[in-house]
């Protein structure tokens, strides 16, 4: 964990260099307080997003508290201070009028100031999972004390707590985020597959990065909790886990094979495509999980799409009264490599494929929606996307709108997904089924596994 001078405070998660969507003020002077129950923010940006994200920090308390066991003693008529920047010059110009000091991150949790700081982020899921990390390095530390603990551990207990889902009303913490442009489980997996990766020495100097930290913390939190619960008492003191300590959670190849198991099983559901993409509820139905999903995006077409190729996926949208075409992804390979199906509000669908050279192509002739009471706009619709295979076994994409068959278009995987263009939509219900791995006998036979049937 890198440090802003001697205990200067924590800092936060390098900031993503990419473009920001949301609305910023002109201005950089902070809007006035808004105080909450247990926290005070005050922001640059828009008054009624500042209110969200109170409402954000209030919801989380609760889930700070259950992490960690215990919630902070606050005065009487004391808040946790936060402030929300619209650029880095504005957080660092105002961190050096609190003599902090400029910092090369999103966001800080100054001891000197006991504020939390941050700036606005490529995405609101982003600039959200900022929020909840650096507030919960401020209840931490409020709750344990200011001082610097060891990296994996401090860092990885707010970005455990920052994989969230936040729908307006409800908020998830400490989930597997079903998208983000981070993705720290593809990482953790990634680094724990690189040839230079050595689990002992990672614990006898405590250099875990990020992602892996963070999917460390919750192998221990939820599978050793009772142990985990004992070493934080050493930990929370600003000391490191000698060999002793990890001998407590048993061997250590087996605490090597938890930890992979664990990576592999919770990699995010989906991928982004291009910027913006929010993540708004998760559901873990008798069926399977189920995801809501928010895009955002301006004049451009924007996709997200399954990490897996799929046998099946399905979701439901509504045409909102600002966008210009909704629909599905059909199949990715890169930003400009991939094929959509998009309609129009009258019920126009085409299906489209971007090429290498930047340009789109028409590959099926335009299609009408099958009628809904008595329309063919596009209205609320439910879409299914179904992995079939033509005379050649080349693969297809067969797009069930409200159970009816729309088209089958040639693809070159089952990486489906959501696609609209231009506006922000809600696709909710999201489900899927990956397509199972081919066996040697499918391979002699031709066959491919299906995976789950339509209910």
């Amino acid at each position: 964990m890198r440090r802003m001078g001697l205990r200067a405070g924590i800092i936060g998660r390098v900031a993503l260099v990419l473009a920001a969507s949301a609305p910023a003020r002109a201005s950089s002077e902070l809007g006035p307080p808004l105080v909450g129950a247990r926290f005070e923010l005050r922001s640059e940006g828009p008054q009624v997003e500042a209110r969200e994200w109170l409402a954000v920090l209030e919801a989380a308390w609760p889930q700070y508290a259950s992490f960690f066991g215990a919630a902070p003693k606050l005065g009487a008529d004391e808040r946790l201070a936060v402030q929300v920047h619209e650029t880095s010059e504005a957080m660092n110009a105002a961190l050096e009028r609190d003599g902090v000091g400029r910092i090369a991150a999103g966001g800080i949790y100054a001891f000197k100031t006991r504020k939390a700081y941050f700036f606005r982020q490529p995405s609101a899921w982003y600039t959200r999972a900022l929020l909840i990390h650096e507030c919960a390095h401020q209840f931490h530390a409020r709750l344990e004390g200011d001082k610097d603990r060891p990296g994996w551990y401090a860092e990885g207990v707010v970005e455990h707590l920052a994989q969230h889902a936040w729908d307006g009303t409800n908020l998830q913490l400490g989930i597997v985020a079903p998208i983000s442009l981070e993705d720290y489980p593809k990482a953790a997996l990634a680094r724990l597959d690189s040839s230079d990766f050595d689990f002992a020495a990672r614990l006898a100097d405590g250099g875990f990065d990020r992602p892996l930290g963070m999917h460390l913390v919750r192998l221990l939190h939820r599978r050793h909790a009772a142990d985990f619960r004992a070493a934080r008492k050493k930990l929370d003191a600003g000391r490191p886990l000698d060999a002793a300590d990890w001998a407590r959670f048993g061997r250590r190849d087996k605490l090597e094979a938890e930890l992979r198991a664990m990576v592999a099983a919770e990699q995010q559901p989906f991928r982004v495509g291009f910027v913006d993409w929010d993540a708004r509820q998760f559901e873990q139905r008798d069926d399977g999980p189920a995801w809501s999903l928010r895009g955002q995006a301006q004049g451009v077409v924007s996709g997200a799409h399954a990490a897996r190729e799929c046998a099946w996926l399905e979701f439901e949208a509504a045409f909102p009264e600002r966008l210009g075409r909704l629909g599905a992804q059909l199949d990715w390979i890169a930003t400009n490599d991939h094929t959509v199906l998009l309609a129009s509000r009258d019920g126009t669908a085409l299906v489209q494929r971007m090429t290498p050279e930047g340009r789109w192509t028409n590959l099926l002739e335009p299609r009408k929606l099958p009628q809904k009471d008595g329309s063919t706009t596009f209205g609320a619709r439910r879409l299914r996307i179904e992995r079939r295979a033509d005379e050649q076994g080349a693969p297809l994409a067969a797009v069930l709108v409200d159970g009816v068959e729309l088209l089958a278009a040639p693809v070159r995987n089952s990486h489906f997904g959501l696609a609209f263009d231009s506006g922000t939509v809600d696709f909710t219900g999201i489900r899927y089924a990956p397509l199972a791995p081919r066996t040697d006998a499918d391979a002699k036979s031709g066959s491919g596994k299906a995976g789950p049937k339509r209910r």
